[in-house]
């Protein structure tokens, strides 16, 4: 795992190499292990490494033979091995056993298409100097980030925000759209950033650059598609689930360096800390973190785990006074991020990262299998769910009556609607952001979000529950979920791979008929994710398979009450008549919500967006707003 970057000029002075050595050191938290640099033709390519797999031979940025083609790569591919002996077969020759010299002969067999082909996490600018073009991709669910700025005679790309900050021109512009999307969503979606000039590339997509200026549109090489397939009984269905998620793990695990695991304790990483613990010959690592507000902290769980499987639990509580490193935090994500459980997530990899370089996670398993409490809402009203119910449920002389009811939702259709997602999933509603933009910025509430509209109109005539997985695939995952654990993690130079956020895991799960993913206990109980804990229920009991989904996030109802930590840093900021957040935001609304929160009323998920976007705001005062 690695930080990269890189710069195409086409016009005006030459590149520099001193640009390209400023941007490559802004991300060498990012790769501890090594440092190199490839300036050739108006290209720069930049690369800081953390050596996982071939740790002596895998230098970057790397060449094919004739050095016709050079990368600078951020990843790992999991099928690395077989696409090198079949590059071999091809008549292709490598001089190392690094997945990276995979990539560069893979696009010399296929081009663009290799990406089709790759199995695993990545990012990458790739110059072809003899087609005078420069690649750049990025993974299948956006797991490795690529970040992009375009000037007037260049474009320039990076693992990280801060790179292109380096750029030899003026500070990027703000952008006051992706602050309206952030208090929406508490990211900003792709492809926008926190500066008009910069943008995030969309998972599984990759572009073009010419070395004349030419800049292609974003084209995706992948996409998932929900086809329910209901050839199987429960027990295929459990045994290819258990099939792939253990080859999804033991493909994980290929690595030349020490490894462990995140336990939180919940179902997802504790079946991949079990697969672990079946798979290697030494007892897992596992790292857990815990609260003092016992209903938040799941370390007993993590513990029981440990018990059961031989693992050995690295456990640290985080206290509300720890919250001191916040500024730096907000500072390394580059633009407003108001996930709190970055907080947690930067203690878990700080743990990890005394002893071992990289851990896997269990990621993904609630997109996959259907795992979010949200989607009971968009179950209970699935019009096609409720007649199907109806039907089997009704008395006989009934029984026309629900089967005719049935015909009709097949033939209307879902009826999903986008706003009706966004009324449910928005942190911070649209009175409210009524009330806090002055009134000069009113005009931002219209704006939409172009990744949102684009889910909705690829998912629309999905049933309920895949419409809701849908949405969430292509925008809480890669924007916040996958966002969050990669600065957290690789602040520590710590790399985390997510098995099951794995493409044959994915396409697996999206064959699920619905009651492998969610089912009824009774006429009141939803089990979710009820194919995942069948299969963890094998070696656990009941009460620790079905208890209540505790999820990964910090007591910040806690934090926010008088005289705690998160509370007396929002004051602060609010306390100073100079404050951006004055600038754009009513200070009298701003008051009013902080003096909301108490124990009987959390208005805590307001606050803490603005807690980030002010000291966000507060350290970037050279940044101008259009």
């Amino acid at each position: 795992m690695c930080g990269i970057s890189g710069i195409i000029r086409w016009q005006g002075p030459p590149v520099d190499r001193r640009e390209i050595e400023r941007m490559t050191r802004a991300v060498e938290h990012r790769g501890p292990d090594g440092e190199g640099i490839c300036v050739r033709e108006g290209v720069a390519l930049g690369h800081r490494r953390l050596a996982i797999i071939d740790p002596k031979g895998g230098h970057q940025p790397m060449s094919n033979q004739d050095e016709s083609v050079w990368i600078t790569y951020n990843g790992e591919l999991y099928n690395y091995i077989e696409l090198r002996d079949e590059l071999i077969q091809k008549g292709h020759e490598f001089l190392t056993n690094s997945d990276t010299e995979v990539v560069v002969h893979a696009y010399d067999e296929w081009g663009p298409g290799c990406l089709a082909k790759f199995r695993g996490m990545f990012a990458f600018g790739l110059a072809d100097f003899k087609n005078r073009k420069v690649l750049l991709a990025r993974d299948h669910f956006g797991i490795k980030p690529l970040y992009y700025r375009v000037g007037k005679h260049y474009l320039a790309f990076a693992s990280e925000l801060a790179a292109l900050r380096e750029v030899d021109d003026a500070t990027p512009t703000g952008n006051l759209e992706a602050v309206e999307l952030y208090l929406r969503y508490q990211y900003i979606p792709t492809p926008h950033t926190i500066y008009r000039e910069i943008f995030k590339l969309p998972p599984a997509s990759y572009f073009w650059v010419s070395l004349d200026g030419m800049i292609s549109e974003p084209v995706r090489f992948w996409d998932v598609t929900f086809e329910e397939d209901n050839s199987r009984s429960d027990r295929q269905w459990e045994n290819a689930a258990e099939e792939i998620i253990h080859d999804s793990v033991k493909a994980h695990l290929v690595a030349d360096v020490p490894f462990g695991v995140f336990l939180s304790g919940g179902i997802d990483s504790s079946l991949v800390a079990l697969e672990m613990s079946r798979i290697m010959d030494r007892p897992v690592k596992a790292f857990a973190i815990g609260f003092n507000e016992k209903e938040y902290s799941e370390i007993a769980y993590a513990e029981k785990v440990a018990r059961q499987c031989g693992i050995e639990l690295n456990a640290e509580v985080v206290r509300d006074d720890s919250l001191a490193f916040l500024p730096e935090l907000v500072a390394h994500y580059g633009e407003p991020f108001g996930d709190s459980s970055a907080i947690p997530t930067w203690y878990v990899s700080r743990l990890a990262r005394e002893q071992v370089p990289m851990v896997l996670s269990g990621d993904g398993g609630d997109e996959a299998f259907g795992g979010y409490a949200s989607y009971d809402y968009w179950l209970k009203t699935d019009p096609l769910l409720q007649a199907r119910e109806q039907m089997w449920t009704a008395p006989r002389a009934s029984f026309y009556w629900a089967r005719q009811a049935l015909r009709k939702s097949l033939s209307t259709g879902s009826r999903n609607d986008l706003a009706e997602w966004q009324s449910i999933m928005t942190y911070v509603k649209e009175q409210h952001r009524r009330a806090l933009w002055r009134p000069q910025y009113q005009k931002l509430i219209e704006h939409e979000s172009e990744l949102f509209m684009a889910a909705d109109q690829k998912a629309r005539a999905s049933s309920r529950l895949s419409y809701a997985q849908y949405l969430d695939y292509q925008t809480y995952l890669p924007c916040d979920i996958l966002t969050k654990v990669d600065v957290a993690s690789m602040y520590h130079g710590l790399e985390v791979r997510t098995p099951l956020i794995d493409v044959r895991v994915v396409e697996l799960a999206a064959r699920l008929p619905l009651t492998q993913r969610i089912r009824r206990n009774g006429s009141e109980t939803t089990i979710r994710k009820s194919l995942l804990k069948r299969v963890l229920g094998k070696t656990f009991t009941p009460e620790f398979v079905h208890r209540k989904k505790q999820g990964f996030s910090i007591p910040r109802d806690k934090w926010f009450l008088p005289g705690q930590s998160a509370r007396k840093q929002l004051e602060q900021l609010l306390d100073d008549p100079n404050s951006r957040l004055y600038e754009f935001f009513n200070p009298k609304v701003i008051h009013e919500q902080l003096s909301l929160h108490r124990d009987s009323y959390d208005n805590s998920d307001m606050l803490w967006l603005f807690l980030v976007l002010g000291i966000w705001l507060q350290q970037n005062q050279s940044v101008q707003f259009n």
